[in-house]
Parts: structure tokens; C-alpha cells; sequence
């Protein structure tokens, strides 16, 4: 059970159009892939902290999503799936962007506005189950324990993290057989946990990419954190090298999961997996890797290391081998694969707790901070700024790590962005956070971690408030 209230009215009309489905807008440039009901199973595969760029798919150098001929792996997925190009975080947190996911709202309008807070709104889980769906998840993150309210209409949800996370293939595979001999419709949902920091991978993957030394620990890229300029170029690819090497690892463990299943349904008589069931990879959020202020992990960022993720659908009714470049959220996806409903599309817009900001379109970025906050999210490390200027726009085009400030280039682009992202504020219904179950608020609050944001959100800037 989960404690907290939230604007009800706005909530379910958000959550009627997310899980019910909405027209296709006249302005969106094309049709998209997938259309119509699924009814088959479901299998949900998401990975904590991967950056899109970091797998080959997404333009990175190394074999980190596997082998296209290997069962399972993420590259393989993409031969017999859909890859999606703008898939887009509301923030580079764990619990607020699935919460996204499970329920299509906003972070600052489900509840779970951080990883010590709780979802309150209703997970479209809840909604399968009530259809006759059996829910089976293992996740590997202890902010996604069974008080964050993403366990919501699962009939059994386990936590294996560290260690136990290698069991999580094998674990999967012995609990569908059952649910998959008997037609049981099925949803499955895996979160890996291994790329996230500190960058340790096993010495076997860590020397497939001739890397060694020490590893990246909490407290290293802390240090670099707080002294960018002790950082240097073959430090930053050595530590690259080692979260690619943990990327590489989980993609291993996600080919051991698809290979199960696909094992089970053969076992069955009922062919194989993509006959079967509609598969669905994704991540959280990525890593900034130190592409601003040193600051390799991910809390603090809203640039595109962070906010983009990579994303996958493969199964019945899916091109293979197909590549699809319109933008959409993470609250986007099960809508989608589901129920055949098209994103709007658009602007993808993203806040740290409604203080700071980014809206993007096909193109451009906007950073946005109307608090004129030096010192950035109160993230850990707390004692190290991560600034934010007021508005910044950056040319992905030219410019793929956003370093390069071009909006007094570009006024009418940052006008427009900062247009679509007002508009997008005003349309949002903020609830209040909610307390997981056992916790004291209190205790929340001498943490900062307010039960309510009201008194610390900020407005985003009207277009002619920005005068460059």
C-alpha cells in the first residue's frame, strides 16, 4: 500500500487517453508502424542506466548490444524488430521514468518524483491484469521494491539486485513454463541493473575491450565530479570502456532471458517467441559519462546522454529490421504496442522536479533554467554545482553532445521551444509525492525530499521573457 493523495480528475483523463487510445493527430508527418489490438503476450526488457549511443544500433564503436546472429541480444532484437531513433526519458531517474512508463503521466503528476517517493497513479498493469493477464516481474534496483507502486497488478514481483541479478534470466525462464504450456496470457517484465555506476565489470568482460585499472567507483567519479580537470582523455575512455564492457554483460543476460522463453514456447508447441509474444526493450535513462562538468552518472543531467534511451519492438505485426525516426516518451510505449495508438509526437519535454527543464524536438534542444540556480539538482555529489544556464538551445545536427550554445543564433527556435514548453507546463495536473508505505514523512523531509513540490517548482519563461 502506498500513502499520498493526487488531482484525480486530471490523472484519469491523462490515463484514459494513455491506455484507451487517441486519434492520430492531422499534423503528425507519417504513420506509425504498429497499429491495432495485441492480445498475445508481453515481454518488457529494461535496462538501468543505458545510453542509446553507447550500443552499436545508436552509432557507438563497440559490439556492446551483441551479436545480429546471436539469439536474445539486443542486436539481434533490432534484425527482427523495430528501432526506434527519439525515444525520449522524463528524467534521468530510475522510479520517476518507469513510473512514466507504467502510467503514461509525468513524474510530477504520478508521484513517484524521485526514487525515494512512491507511484500513486494507476498502472496500466493493474488495468492487464483486471483483462485476464498474468503479471510476473524481477528488477534489480532496490528503488523498484514492492513500496514504489510499480508492483501494482503483478501476481508476483521479486527484487534481485546485486549478485542475485545473474539469476534473473534463469529465475524467468522456470517461472513462465507453467503460465507459457497453458496459454496463460503473459506479461513479463525484467529490469538488469548492471550498467549503472560504479563501473565494475568481471574481469572477462572488462578485457574484451582492453580495459583494467581501477575501477570506476562511486567515490572516483565523484572526485572527477568535483575536479573536471583531473580528467583526462584516456581516463574518460577507460572509464567509457568499463561501463561499455558492463553494457556488453547485460546484453549476455538479456539474450540468456529471450532464449528461455523462446525455449518455453517451443517446449509448448507453440512455436517460438516472436510467434508469440511482442518484445519490448528499453532503459530508464542513460549517463552522461562526462560529457558536461565531469559528471559522469545521470541524476543531475537533462542532456541527451541522459534523457535518450534506446528502444526496440519486435514480435507479430512488427517490421523487422526497420528503423523508425518520430519522437516518443517512455509514457508513450506500452500505448503503442498494446492498443496500436499513434504518440502525438511533437515536442518531448523533460523537468527535474519542475525546476529545471528540456524540450526537444526532431532537431533542437532547449535547456531551460528559470531559476537562474547556479548550483543545479540537489543530486548526489550535493557539494558539486552541475549549472544550468537560463536558456540554451544546441543543434543535435552539429552539435550530438549539446555543448555548443547556439540560441542567440537561432532566437526564433528557442522562442518556439520555449512556447511548446510553457504550453506543456500549463497542462500538467502535479500531485502530491507519494510516501512509500513504513516511511516517515518526516524522515523524507530532513533528506529533502519534500511531500510537496508546489513551493519548489519554478515556471518555465514565456518566449518574450528570454531577451538574448
Amino acid at each position: 500500500m502506498i500513502r499520498g493523495t493526487f488531482q484525480t480528475t486530471g490523472l484519469i483523463l491523462l490515463w484514459l487517453c494513455g491506455s484507451c487510445g487517441t486519434s492520430l493527430d492531422s499534423d503528425t508527418p507519417a504513420a506509425w508502424p504498429i497499429q491495432g489490438e495485441w492480445t498475445g503476450d508481453l515481454i518488457l526488457v529494461s535496462v538501468d542506466t543505458m545510453r542509446a549511443d553507447r550500443l552499436s544500433l545508436y552509432g557507438g564503436d563497440r559490439d556492446t548490444d551483441g551479436l545480429a546472429t546471436q539469439f536474445g541480444t539486443p542486436a539481434w532484437l533490432a534484425s527482427q524488430g523495430t528501432t526506434f531513433e527519439q525515444a525520449w526519458a522524463p528524467i534521468g531517474k530510475t522510479l520517476p521514468a518507469l513510473g512514466t512508463f507504467w502510467t503514461g503521466l509525468d513524474p510530477l503528476e504520478h508521484g513517484g518524483v524521485s526514487n525515494k517517493h512512491a507511484v500513486l497513479a494507476p498502472s496500466r498493469m493493474r488495468t492487464y491484469a483486471e483483462q485476464g493477464a498474468l503479471g510476473l516481474a524481477m528488477v534489480a534496483n532496490r528503488s523498484l521494491g514492492p513500496a514504489s507502486g510499480l508492483a501494482q497488478g503483478f501476481a508476483g514481483y521479486a527484487m534481485r539486485w546485486g549478485a542475485q541479478e545473474k539469476e534473473i534470466a534463469s529465475e524467468m525462464t522456470r517461472r513462465t513454463r507453467d503460465a507459457i504450456s497453458g496459454k496463460k496470457r503473459l506479461v513479463l517484465w525484467a529490469h538488469f541493473m548492471a550498467p549503472h555506476q560504479p563501473y565494475d565489470p568481471p574481469e572477462a568482460e572488462a578485457a574484451r575491450y582492453q580495459v583494467g585499472g581501477t575501477p570506476g567507483s562511486n567515490a572516483l567519479l565523484a572526485s572527477i565530479h568535483r575536479d573536471p580537470a583531473s580528467l583526462s582523455m584516456n581516463e574518460k575512455h577507460r572509464l567509457r570502456a568499463l561501463y561499455d564492457a558492463e553494457i556488453h554483460m547485460t546484453s549476455t543476460r538479456v539474450a540468456e532471458l529471450l532464449a528461455g522463453l523462446d525455449a518455453n514456447y517451443r517446449a509448448a508447441g507453440r512455436g517460438g517467441l516472436l510467434e508469440n509474444a511482442r518484445v519490448v526493450f528499453f532503459s530508464d535513462h542513460g549517463e552522461e559519462l562526462a560529457d558536461h562538468h565531469g559528471y559522469f552518472m545521470h541524476a543531475k543531467s537533462l542532456y541527451s546522454g541522459v534523457i535518450r534511451v534506446p528502444l526496440i519492438l519486435a514480435g507479430p505485426g512488427i517490421p523487422s529490421s526497420a528503423r523508425e525516426s518520430q519522437s516518443l516518451g517512455l509514457g508513450d510505449i506500452l500505448p503503442l504496442v498494446i492498443h496500436g495508438t499513434a504518440p502525438k509526437g511533437g515536442v518531448q519535454c523533460a523537468s527535474w522536479q519542475g525546476q529545471f527543464f528540456a524540450a526537444r524536438d526532431d532537431r533542437w534542444t532547449l535547456i531551460h533554467n528559470p531559476t537562474l540556480d547556479r548550483n543545479g539538482p540537489l543530486e548526489p555529489p550535493e557539494d558539486v554545482a552541475f549549472f544550468y544556464p537560463a536558456v540554451a538551445l544546441f543543434d543535435r545536427e552539429a552539435d550530438h553532445a549539446e555543448l555548443q550554445d547556439v540560441a542567440a543564433q537561432y532566437p526564433e527556435v528557442t522562442r518556439r521551444l520555449l512556447r511548446e514548453l510553457r504550453l506543456w507546463w500549463a497542462g500538467l495536473n502535479p500531485a502530491s509525492p507519494g510516501i512509500p508505505e513504513g516511511v516517515d514523512p518526516a524522515l523524507l523531509a530532513e533528506l529533502g525530499y519534500s511531500d510537496s513540490f508546489e513551493n519548489q517548482m519554478t515556471e518555465p519563461w514565456l518566449p518574450e521573457q528570454w531577451n538574448p
